[in-house]
């Protein structure tokens, strides 16, 4: 036993910094504080740590006779690496810098060999990065093993419960799976000793070496004696055993001290490629799996350069090309996955040392001349030839579960490596790769419906949109309704994959590559696939280029191009030329083009459409880039016009007028019956809303709290523009159709209603946009007492200046703002509904205690639930190998994120900013609520114990309700009359009589104008759930303009 030299001393350092970081030195340092540090030997090629009082003393035994001392950390190969073993966990473990603890029902499943799932999770390092290696612990802080991180900690906190947060490396339960494959002699060896005179070892390398290469030379004699191996059931039995047998030999030598004859001899005489000819020609799953182990061994070892080694990694490559690349062998998704987890692993060794890569990427004289000869070939050249590991990894990229979480990884380890070689870079750039990649997501895409229903079944409504005239919507008979499994299917295929590109990108380092895969998204499916039909996908955006390429199309918005991006290469110019050139058309005024028709045109032409999934659709597209992406809406989706002074205007007196005038509209509309408990859940999840919009952090100034690196747009804004503080011009196209579907808003979908105000609120969440003039008063429009009162007496112009403030004004009829006038006709509908509806206001409070009833149902339902197990089900997810996309993203597209509750938009509050508000969860139980229960304060049902009593339950209620929505008074039809060029609308009662009409010579023309009304007509359920809707959203807008007023200062109060 001998101290280190100084190239081992490097090596193990920066081995067990990988895990230690800086805490590295204590493991050297004296626990006990004395002088008896730690100190690290060598024995063989094994390195141990002991105290250095105990090492000294060990230099009194012969080496021959000392077997150990100390605890074992690991051995250096011959190649000068330092290959860690499970004994130094609890070394490593308390000095760790990241770990992860797993829970009581996690551990067994990690020491099985698994990997750590989100669920498992127990608590994490906070700042732990991807690809970290990390130790894994018991919560009561028992260590496990090792394991590498899936994830960041930032972007495992976003994965669905089965996603794979942390690799296993090792763990300890690799003691027990390896029972059998552990010999007598060496547990005699380690643990009973013996200081006799040493004698021949039963299992010495020599005779190990004898019996590996009997066991390989009676598989070459089995097979080649066989005529028929796939239809020869002993022969591959036999064989099966022989492959097992060298596997565990491998195994137990690897574990054993040098020399490793049976390695040295597998590498000389190249038994691999013997193996993988086996294994391709029995067509049996079970050698396939022998042989992938096998393989797998040999890699794991560490010695002979395996990876290093051409004739290796050819015959790795033709064996799986046989196996999953033909389509001749079907194998099952288990030994699949371990085929993928291999190219994986020589993916993650590639990207660690990228001296390697040459080995399996080779580029040939004849890929070459290929190359200059379709070098004009937007499509580029297929080589799979030059690198068969990356075409296999793109080729089980759109599989789920461990294939596509293996292959996608891999994947970006391959584009992460071409930063480090100029020739790999290159190669992408020509090859067919980027291609294959946007045609991928084309074919995907393709899949989706383009005659879509947002219609919810009929069987399962939720309770808000029971109350209305939603059950007499008929669905198009040609079209696919959103909620079907079939299409959930494929939109969470489709969107996982669009995920994975983003996540290719932000890996990417190659500004070539990146640019060239962005350019085959351009052509291949921004412009041949998306435009043409529009699809609303934005909202699974988050890539600055992806989006800013996208809505700049869309919007046909000036490209504003960075200066200070890099310019490309030679070869990313031409490439991009030929695509460019493959997209022109023949005729200029024959192709599609966003200047002619573009988002704006179509979101605009929606918002006017009688159909309402269509008016919905628009209007969720439309929340969707107000919110995330508002900047490029801005002089395209919403005309405004910039401001030039920053000074709020604005007064505190009137900001409490428009405030009092705006809740009073709201208590007349509903009653004041919950209006205070209501308000305060606005009031938090409006808050809520302006902190987490994209233009509030300058105006808030909030420290930063983002640990992630910069990204492509961090600098400057995506859309190569600052958001200025504007004005919304009041002809704005798009808030002039937002207005007439508010003055419509009794007889309007319930779906489109709350997409209409979850609209309407996020174009006010943007700091920079001054609400003068659409939301509230112009201050131009004042008029003021202009004397002040003799009484009054002012000790210096401070105090003068507080109370001018404070002195509330007074406005013409003609400064009302838009949204005002828009809900004060609202309020002379429901005057005139009141005057002739008898017990108006009890239907409304009846209504209002349904859906109250119906939270604190779910409340007590959710409560019960959660208390007997912590966790019962794991949610289905698209896919888990990255972050799932949020809840809301999928719902977004049929299901407003308020369909549950009248209440407001909490639930996609919470899941948007992540921040846990007063307001209940949606339930799952929509259109099942007590009509007439008792208000507030009254004991609902108790949770059911029983799902027998849970149903009766439920029968209960669904019948009570069934009688409620038939009643002859609810079923009840009242119209509702626009004008022709009249902005009021007049409620058509039984006592209604239409204003007197001017005479006119020509009948026609009277005709004409008659049918240029606008009629509509809704039942007296359904106006009354949209009344209680409407009263919802006037205290969202105080709620509004209180919480902004805090803010962002807007309002002078001196």
């Amino acid at each position: 036993m001998r101290p280190l030299t100084e190239p081992e001393t490097k090596v193990l350092f920066e081995k067990l910094a990988t895990y230690c970081g800086k805490g590295i030195s204590n493991l050297i340092a004296d626990p006990a504080g004395g002088n008896d540090r730690n100190v690290f030997r060598v024995q063989g090629s094994r390195c141990y740590y002991v105290r250095e009082s105990l090492a000294n003393l060990a230099t009194s035994v012969a080496r021959d006779n000392l077997l150990s001392l100390g605890i074992c950390l690991g051995k250096f190969t011959k190649t000068g690496k330092f290959r860690l073993h499970i004994t130094a966990l609890s070394v490593i473990a308390p000095h760790a810098r990241y770990k992860v603890w797993v829970k009581a029902n996690g551990e067994m499943p990690f020491l099985y060999g698994g990997n750590v799932l989100k669920a498992h999770v127990g608590r994490w390092s906070e700042d732990c990065p991807e690809h970290q290696g990390v130790v894994v612990l018991s919560m009561n802080d028992t260590p496990l093993g090792f394991g590498v991180s899936a994830r960041s900690t930032a972007e495992a906190r976003k994965l669905d419960p089965t996603g794979i947060v942390t690799f296993r490396q090792a763990d300890i339960g690799e003691y027990l799976r390896e029972e059998d494959t552990l010999s007598h002699f060496k547990w005699v060896r380690l643990l009973g000793g013996s200081s006799q005179k040493k004698q021949a070892a039963p299992n010495n390398p020599q005779q190990r070496l004898a019996r590996f290469r009997q066991r390989y030379n009676q598989i070459l004699s089995q097979w080649q004696k066989t005529q028929n191996l796939a239809n020869d059931g002993d022969a591959l039995t036999n064989i099966r055993r022989g492959i097992q047998s060298l596997t565990n030999i491998l195994n137990d030598e690897s574990r054993s001290p040098a020399p490793h004859l049976c390695l040295q001899f597998a590498a000389a005489q190249q038994i691999y490629t013997g193996i993988s000819k086996i294994a391709a020609t029995s067509y049996d799953e079970g050698v396939v799996r022998d042989a992938v182990n096998f393989y797998s061994t040999l890699i794991e070892s560490e010695e002979e350069d395996f990876l290093e080694n051409d004739v290796f990694a050819v015959s790795l490559m033709n064996f799986i090309n046989r196996t999953v690349g033909s389509g001749t062998m079907a194998v099952g998704e288990d030994i699949e996955a371990d085929i993928v987890e291999l190219l994986f692993g020589i993916a993650a060794k590639i990207r660690l040392q990228p001296e390697i890569l040459p080995v399996w990427f080779t580029t040939t004289g004849d890929s070459i001349s290929r190359h200059k000869a379709r070098n004009k070939d937007f499509a580029g050249v297929t080589q799979k030839e030059d690198f068969p590991l990356c075409y296999q990894l793109i080729d089980h990229v759109h599989h789920e579960g461990r294939i596509g979480d293996f292959a996608r990884t891999g994947l970006l380890y391959v584009f992460e490596s071409a930063s480090k070689s100029m020739t790999l870079e290159q190669w992408i750039v020509n090859s067919d790769l980027p291609t294959l990649m946007a045609s991928g997501l084309g074919a995907l895409y393709s899949q989706l419906s383009r005659k879509l229903s947002i219609l919810h079944p009929q069987d399962d409504l939720p309770l808000i949109l029971s109350f209305s005239d939603y059950v007499e919507t008929q669905a198009n008979e040609d079209t696919e309704n959103l909620h079907t499994d079939e299409f959930q299917s494929h939109i969470g295929t489709f969107l996982s994959y669009l995920a994975f590109w983003q996540d290719v990108l932000e890996h990417c380092r190659s500004a070539d590559v990146r640019d060239t895969l962005i350019d085959h998204f351009h052509v291949l499916f921004l412009q041949q696939l998306l435009y043409p039909s529009l699809l609303e996908i934005l909202d699974a955006l988050d890539h600055p280029e992806l989006v800013h390429m996208i809505l700049q199309y869309l919007l046909a918005l000036p490209d504003r191009t960075l200066s200070g991006k890099m310019p490309r290469s030679p070869a990313a110019v031409k490439k991009r030329q030929s695509l460019m050139l493959m997209n022109h058309g023949e005729k200029e005024d024959d192709r599609l083009n966003p200047s002619l028709f573009n988002l704006v045109d179509l979101i605009l032409g929606s918002t006017d459409s009688r159909n309402s999934q269509t008016v919905t659709s628009a209007l969720k597209l439309t929340t969707v880039i107000l919110g995330k992406n508002h900047s490029y809406g801005l002089g395209s989706l919403i005309k405004v016009m910039n401001v030039h002074y920053k000074e709020p205007h604005r007064t505190v007196g009137a900001l409490n007028i428009e405030l009092e005038t705006y809740l009073n509209l709201a208590i007349d509309l509903a009653g004041e019956d919950g209006v205070d408990e209501a308000y305060e859940t606005h009031l938090k999840d409006i808050q809520s809303l302006l902190e987490s919009h994209p233009c509030s952090l300058k105006t808030i100034s909030l420290p930063p709290t983002s640990s992630q690196s910069p990204g492509y747009f961090d600098t400057v804004d995506a859309s190569g523009r600052e958001v200025y503080q504007h004005y919304l011009i009041p002809e704005d196209p798009l808030f002039k159709s937002l207005a007439d579907l508010l003055l419509r808003f009794l007889t309007n979908d319930v779906e489109t209603n709350l997409a209409l105000t979850e609209a309407i609120v996020n174009l006010g969440t943007c700091s920079q946009l001054r609400l003068e003039g659409w939301l509230s008063v112009d201050p131009a429009d004042y008029h003021f007492h202009d004397n002040i009162p003799e009484t009054i007496h002012f000790s210096n112009d401070s105090l003068r200046d507080v109370y001018m403030a404070n002195r509330p004004p007074a406005w013409n009829a003609s400064a009302t703002p838009q949204l005002l006038a828009c809900v004060q006709n609202l309020h002379a509908q429901i005057i005139a509904l009141r005057g002739d509806i008898p017990d108006w206001d009890e239907h409304v409070v009846n209504r209002k205690n349904a859906f109250r009833f119906h939270e604190e149902m779910h409340d007590a339902m959710k409560q019960a639930a959660m208390q007997p197990k912590a966790v019962q089900q794991l949610p289905e997810a698209p896919g888990s190998w990255t972050p799932q996309i949020p809840k809301h993203v999928l719902d977004s597209s049929a299901t407003p994120s308020r369909t549950q509750s009248p209440r407001g938009r909490k639930e996609t509050l919470s899941e948007q900013v992540s921040s846990q508000g007063s307001s209940p969860a949606p339930s799952k139980f929509g259109g099942q609520a007590l009509v007439g229960s008792p208000p507030r304060g009254a004991s609902p049902f108790p949770a059911p114990q029983s799902g027998k009593r849970q149903t009766t339950l439920f029968s209960d209620i669904d019948a009570n309700l069934a009688g409620f929505r038939h009643s002859d008074l609810l079923r009840r039809r009242i119209r509702f009359r626009k004008p022709a060029g009249s902005q009021d609308i007049e409620v058509m009662l039984s006592k209604y009589q239409p204003p007197p009409k001017e005479p006119s010579d020509d009948a026609s023309a009277s005709a004409e104008t008659q049918e240029q009304d606008d009629i509509r007509e809704a039942s007296l359920l359904h106006i009354i759930t949209n009344v209680v809707i409407l009263q919802e959203f006037v205290l969202e807008l105080v709620a509004l303009m209180q919480i902004r007023a805090s803010l962002f200062n807007e309002v002078k109060f001196a």
